[in-house]
């Protein structure tokens, strides 16, 4: 009779720890909160913590339940290195002389001073990022934003609405602004370079799939056809992290193209996002016929000459994938049952 009594206590701590569960898989808090420590911004959410450096765009970001702590942790990483000017017949970079001749600025460097603000709304966290006044009047500025539930964002560009989704908790969603540039005579273009990588190497880094191979470079997006779709797809235009499984696991994106404001906010066009990237570790035989990369990705995002004095604006997204496994707390509160009912069972055989 004690026996019963004890499996009974059993699968009532069963059936509690599993409503448990069960609310805390199916509603996690819909919260998000921010830290800052040593130099750093760090952003909390159920289901990633995002990394930002206060001293320069330089974006680390991991799962939840991935203790940075250890040695093996995974992070993922965004880093943005330079703003240069580029020259050529097109936008597509695959030599570095394209580069020379014009403006350029190493974002990390002393001489550009980083600010950063947050601000809590009732639906979102906002971070602003801002460099200090450039030799040539311009700012630069990073806005990220983490929506506390799944957004559909509206934009009305020249009477044209323009909608796309940000996952709510999920995904960081961030505008970069170029404010007030000036283009040196005969540049074609405007990027920023961006090194994309995993400190582990553990994951397969996938570049968009619409991907062809100048001579000394790896294009992404490569595509004439203008296009007005504002949704960030990391199999159309960005990368992704893939496990063993080919499951996503986390990924980079950009929108293909970007809006140019006066300095009065009037929407003045929409001009075509390049993106160019060298992969360090490249394998052309590894991937099924998409590019991997087990190193780095060196990505250059380019602007056409969208003219003197306006306002750029380009909408990228980091986030976490949906295909996600169990997680350790989630185990340990299912062996609590079970490791209770064999301690019986046991118990039972001793007897």
């Amino acid at each position: 009779m004690k026996t019963i009594h004890k499996f009974l206590m059993v699968g009532f701590i069963s059936l509690f720890v599993l409503s448990s569960v069960s609310n805390a898989v199916a509603m996690p808090p819909a919260e998000g909160k921010v830290e800052n420590k040593d130099g750093s911004m760090f952003i909390k959410t159920p289901y990633l913590t995002v990394k930002l450096n206060e001293y320069k765009p330089d974006i680390f970001f991991w799962l939840a339940d991935e203790d940075p702590g250890r040695r093996d942790a995974t992070m993922f990483h965004i880093g943005f290195y330079s703003i240069a000017e580029v020259f050529g017949d097109d936008l597509i970079v695959d030599n570095r002389d394209e580069l020379l001749g014009g403006k350029m600025y190493n974002l990390a460097s002393s001489t550009i001073d980083w600010s950063i603000t947050t601000e809590n709304t009732t639906n979102e966290i906002v971070a602003t990022q801002t460099s200090s006044v450039l030799d040539n009047g311009a700012t630069i500025s990073f806005v990220y934003h983490i929506y506390l539930e799944d957004v559909v964002v509206t934009q009305d560009l020249n009477g044209t609405e323009v909608t796309y989704n940000v996952k709510g908790l999920k995904e960081i969603k961030f505008d970069i602004i170029v404010d007030n540039w000036t283009f040196s005579p005969g540049a074609a273009g405007l990027l920023f370079n961006v090194k994309v990588h995993e400190n582990q190497y553990r994951h397969r880094v996938q570049n968009g799939e619409q991907v062809s191979q100048p001579e000394d470079a790896i294009r992404i997006n490569n595509t004439d056809e203008f296009s007005a779709n504002r949704t960030q797809d990391y199999t159309r235009d960005g990368i992704g992290f893939n496990d063993n499984k080919d499951n996503l696991i986390a990924y980079f994106a950009w929108t293909p193209v970007a809006d140019v404001f006066d300095q009065d906010d009037n929407y003045l066009e929409t001009v075509n996002v390049t993106a160019t990237a060298t992969s360090f570790g490249y394998d052309m035989t590894y991937g099924q016929g998409r590019e991997f990369c087990q190193e780095y990705i060196n990505l250059q995002l380019v602007y056409p000459n969208y003219g003197d004095g306006l306002v750029l604006i380009h909408d990228p997204v980091l986030g976490v994938g949906d295909a996600s496994g169990v997680s350790a707390t989630l185990i340990a509160l299912l062996a609590i049952p079970l490791l209770a009912a064999a301690a019986l069972v046991i118990r039972r055989k001793r007897a």
